[in-house]
């Protein structure tokens, strides 16, 4: 096969690039599928990310292989979940056994933690602590992986993001058009986030688990029969078309967007991390496409009327990719690196330190669900 002399430099970098992903995750990804998954289940999710590596790195369309990593592992996710909820296995993601109905997701977390705090100092106070470690955790393991790639959370590991970000990239063009009104409700998330922090308080339960979580809308529900039940099943249908049906009409992740309490999360405590997508006003001609492409409607309007991300930009990458004039570019708390020659010198770059920590990572913690979901796949064709 014959490559030009932009590929001959870019091969060698791009296979270094994949080593190193591979290198890094395949023992961690054994490690965190346990012992009742088989190493080279692990060791092929392990594989495939690093191929999401090498095609990031050769194309240098970093939203394209992350779309298509993300997307395959919130397939994975939802796979393995409802295979072990139709089979009676084990589903890594959950607790245990009793919480197979209302898995303890990141999400639920983000309302419900500061009630959980809350029930752990009681509980330490009469010498019961701790009472639940899942959660707590969960909690920790969100707090370093938020350390290391901010709300790039949203755009690589959450699977709801995944699922949202898969539909959204079917159409090509979009059928609607979200009006001016749709950014007035941007901050509609962190108006849901307060109120079902108040409400977990209240009832000591996970209010987005029991009320709004699409998922619910596929598994059994704790409160009886009655007007409840009609409710949770109206509100989580609500999700799943907000997860499903309106991204395929408008190209946006309407839930993310829009009913995610974890976005609003995120769009706080993200700014604890340096990673950021900038624009540069120098280059940019206010031709509005970056905000046309931005998937979460997270684009403001900066000094002169140009764009500029806002707090909800989860770093997809879109925006620097359909933008003309190269003004939209990854950067280190605003600052971009100087550009160096060589192998791995080509590598030191805002984007690609970025990728190397939010795809790391995210192979990481989706080795949960993903091998699992490849030993399930085994299984249903009779390869055990």
């Amino acid at each position: 096969m014959a490559f030009s002399g932009e590929d001959e430099h870019r091969l060698p970098s791009a296979l270094l690039f994949a080593g190193l992903i591979l290198a890094l995750t395949a023992p961690l990804s054994v490690l965190m599928a346990g012992r009742e998954t088989h190493f080279l289940y692990a060791l092929a999710w392990s594989l495939f990310t690093a191929s999401m590596a090498f095609g990031i790195r050769f194309t240098g369309r970093t939203a394209t292989f992350r779309r298509i990593f993300f997307a395959v592992s919130a397939l994975a996710f939802l796979f393995h979940l409802k295979h072990g909820l139709f089979t009676g296995g084990r589903i890594g993601y959950c607790i245990d056994a009793a919480v197979k109905a209302t898995p303890y997701c990141h999400i639920s977390m983000a309302s419900f933690l500061p009630e959980r705090i809350h029930q752990e100092f009681i509980a330490a106070k009469i010498g019961m602590w701790p009472v639940f470690w899942g959660p707590i955790k969960l909690a920790a393991v969100w707090l370093l992986v938020t350390l290391a790639i901010g709300r790039a959370w949203c755009s690589w590991i959450c699977c709801f993001g995944g699922i949202n970000d898969g539909f959204c990239a079917i159409p090509r063009r979009p059928l609607l058009k979200l009006g001016p009104w749709a950014f007035r409700l941007r901050d509609l998330p962190a108006a849901l986030l307060i109120f079902m922090l108040l409400a977990a308080i209240g009832y000591s339960m996970p209010v987005f688990c029991m009320w709004l979580c699409p998922l619910k809308t596929t598994t059994p529900f704790a409160d009886p029969e009655n007007a409840s039940r009609l409710v949770q099943y109206a509100l989580a249908f609500v999700g799943v078309v907000a997860l499903a049906l309106v991204p395929l009409l408008t190209g946006k992740k309407i839930f993310c967007a829009y009913l995610c309490p974890f976005s609003a999360w995120q769009a706080l405590w993200g700014r604890l991390n340096p990673f950021r997508v900038s624009a540069d006003p120098g280059k940019c001609v206010s031709c509005t496409l970056c905000t046309t492409a931005c998937p979460m409607n997270a684009m403001k309007t900066g000094p002169e009327g140009k764009p500029v991300p806002g707090a909800y930009c989860n770093l997809c990458g879109d925006c620097v990719r359909d933008c003309p004039h190269g003004a939209m570019r990854y950067s280190i708390a605003g600052l971009t690196l100087p550009p160096r020659n060589g192998v791995f010198g080509s590598l030191l770059t805002a984007e690609y330190l970025y990728v190397f920590a939010a795809l790391t990572l995210g192979t990481v913690f989706s080795a949960l669900w993903g091998p699992a979901a490849l030993k399930d796949l085994a299984a249903l064709f009779g390869f055990n």
